[in-house]
């Protein structure tokens, strides 16, 4: 360990637990709270310097295809960007939402010493595993950071200076982080705002490609303050469908939108336009001569409007709709439905489907959707946990015995689950926890068609199809030993990865989806997400996935008393960071004067009169959004 590193240690250790903190006063508050929350929230000691962690190649296509398209869009950001500082010594990355770096360009020379200090392709960079970083403290914070040299927690990575900006998808989730990083010292850290400037303004157009291409289908809407700047960068992205209904914005309009929209108000995602502006798509196409114009919280903006194309008629390949167990799965615009159309081309075959997810993705409805899709949808379906069945019992439970075959043995022998899903499918989760020995039995069973009862001298003949899911990486464990390659290759005919909750594009759809069947499970009526809950959940990393989710939706509908799901209605782990400080204070005189105009219809119509008419001005008169004003003018029948 280097002197160096010796005294960088102990300054954290100094700064964090107060010993003395005058010394180390020129700490930005950023870094400060980002060691604070290294040590106390994910116990790390600053004494275990680590190597930087680089992901296998498995793992690492893992992400990428994950991720999907968007390196694709990425890419030319990154060469755009890399042309600029490639003689700077500089190396630029693009990490996913998980902290994997998924693309990168360098120079040819010194790959070897980026990747042991993790600026290369596979490593990982998140607060939790490596401690204070650039990459980990944009997951961590959803804002742009720069981590110069000493700012980092681990004394390894000291001699690094980053700068990194996120990436977000237009339902607000961060998608991905920008990053530019130097090897070589660079001496101060004031000489990095520059490059801060440079990532922000790539990762916004990054962002901003990514968005367009998303929403190709929908009408996009540019919002600015200067008319001469609108077609090249609007400060507002807005997509909206055909029917008027908002169906994505981009990171500062979301901002906005948190700020001004009543706690009460539905998500942005699938509201009105005109019910947020006053004025429709058409009313707005319609002007001529002149900028079309939206005022709202006092601002007047200029609005670009770009219709979608003319839809081709579809093909018959592609108007072919999934099977209806499959189309459920995701909705309709979701990436993961080509994943989809390629499950259904193969639901009437023998060929082996090997799921990859994390745990509680959904592994196992994904493999019921394809048995029942299939023409072996009225055969049995078997599911087996090679993880949950006792590893002295696994045998028999698999393969079925022959009568008193061993003591304790029934007389009349067992059928196995493997013999029981004869005509139908069979369904291995977690096979990645097979057994080694039992691995090269269930080959013969794969390859003769034929299983062989414990203590029998006489295969029995099967026609299965088999899906076996995993959360293992298969590839990782057979270098290892722990998985026979020959198995995997056999169970391997397509594989499909399963994202992650938090990785889903369409996390709205699959939250309502779950929501509808926790309710009918627990006989209960489905109740609307308010905007504010919805803000709490669409947060969380939701590491249990699918299934972490019915259960705090099944709290929710539980606990919730009033119309809608708020956040004090979801479990404490979920509402603890999101909780208000103090309990809510009584109404000021204004809200309660605001409160009795908007109940009464009369004295909402007069208000509206002194106003002018004007729904904005009076919106700010009583300090509430234009949103509340239009759904109450609406529900009185006053609005048209």
């Amino acid at each position: 360990m280097l002197a160096k590193q010796v005294r960088h240690i102990n300054d954290v250790l100094n700064y964090v637990y107060g010993t003395e903190p005058l010394r180390l006063s020129g700490v930005d508050t950023c870094i400060a709270e980002s060691w604070r929350r290294c040590v106390h929230n994910h116990g790390l000691n600053p004494e275990e310097m680590k190597e930087a962690l680089i992901l296998p190649d498995s793992r690492l296509r893992e992400h990428q295809e994950a991720i999907g398209d968007f390196t694709d869009i990425a890419r030319y950001g990154l060469q755009a960007l890399w042309k600029q500082i490639r003689d700077m010594g500089y190396v630029v990355l693009v990490a996913d939402a998980d902290g994997v770096v998924v693309d990168s360009l360098s120079s040819d020379s010194g790959r070897l010493a980026l990747k042991q200090a993790g600026l290369y392709l596979g490593a990982l960079w998140h607060e939790r595993q490596n401690g204070t970083s650039a990459v980990g403290m944009v997951l961590e914070t959803g804002e742009p950071a720069v981590v110069h040299r000493n700012d980092h927690f681990d004394a390894t990575h000291i001699g690094l200076s980053c700068t990194a900006a996120p990436v977000f998808d237009s339902q607000n989730r961060l998608r991905a982080v920008l990053d530019v990083s130097a090897l070589t010292p660079v001496a101060a850290k004031q000489s990095q705002y520059w490059v801060l400037q440079l990532v922000k303004h790539f990762a916004a157009l990054i962002e901003t490609a990514a968005f367009i291409r998303n929403h190709k289908q929908d009408w996009l809407i540019r919002l600015g303050h200067a008319a001469e700047f609108l077609d090249v960068t609007p400060e507002y992205l807005l997509a909206v469908n055909d029917e008027g209904n908002i169906t994505g914005a981009n990171h500062a309009f979301h901002q906005w939108f948190a700020l001004h929209a009543d706690k009460s108000e539905q998500p942005l995602i699938g509201s009105g336009f005109e019910q947020l502006f006053g004025q429709s798509l058409p009313e707005l196409c319609g002007i001529q001569n002149r900028r079309p114009t939206l005022c709202f919280d006092g601002l007047t903006l200029f609005v670009g409007i770009t219709p979608p194309p003319r839809k081709p008629a579809a093909s018959p390949r592609n108007s072919t709709p999934l099977p209806p167990e499959l189309a459920k799965l995701c909705s309709p615009d979701s990436r993961f439905n080509q994943t989809l159309q390629r499950v259904a081309g193969l639901a009437d075959t023998q060929v082996p489907v090997l799921i990859n997810g994390e745990t509680g993705s959904g592994k196992e409805l994904l493999a019921r959707a394809i048995h029942l899709s299939g023409n072996r949808a009225d055969k049995p379906f078997i599911a087996v946990n090679c993880a949950a069945i006792p590893e002295n019992l696994i045998e028999s439970e698999l393969y079925g015995y022959a009568p008193c075959s061993f003591s304790g043995a029934d007389r009349k022998g067992k059928t196995g689950l493997i013999q029981a899903a004869d005509g139908g499918t069979l369904f291995l989760d977690e096979i990645g926890d097979m057994p080694l020995y039992l691995q090269s039995r269930l080959l013969r069973v794969l390859s003769e068609r034929e299983v062989m009862p414990v203590g029998s001298i006489h295969a029995v003949k099967v026609d299965i199809r088999i899906i076996a899911a995993t959360h293992h990486d298969l590839q990782a464990s057979i270098a290892a030993g722990k998985f026979r390659e020959d198995l995997y290759y056999r169970l391997n005919g397509l594989n499909v990865v399963l994202p992650s909750l938090r990785e889903r594009d369409d996390f709205d759809y699959a939250l309502q989806t779950v929501l509808r069947h926790v309710a009918r499970n627990n006989g209960l009526t489905p109740k609307p997400v308010s905007a504010e809950a919805m803000n709490v959940m669409r947060r969380h990393r939701w590491p249990g996935n699918i299934r972490q989710l019915a259960n705090a939706l099944e709290v929710a509908l539980h606990s919730a008393k009033g119309a809608q799901i708020q956040p004090e209605d979801l479990p404490d782990y979920l509402y603890a960071q999101n909780r208000p400080s103090e309990s809510p204070s009584a109404l000021t005189e204004q809200t309660q004067n605001s409160k009795a105009i908007l109940q009464n219809p009369a004295s909402l119509q007069n208000a509206l009169q002194a106003a002018g008419g004007c729904v904005s001005r009076l919106a700010r008169d009583l300090g509430v959004s234009r949103m509340t004003v239009y759904r109450y003018l609406k529900k009185y029948g006053a609005a048209e």
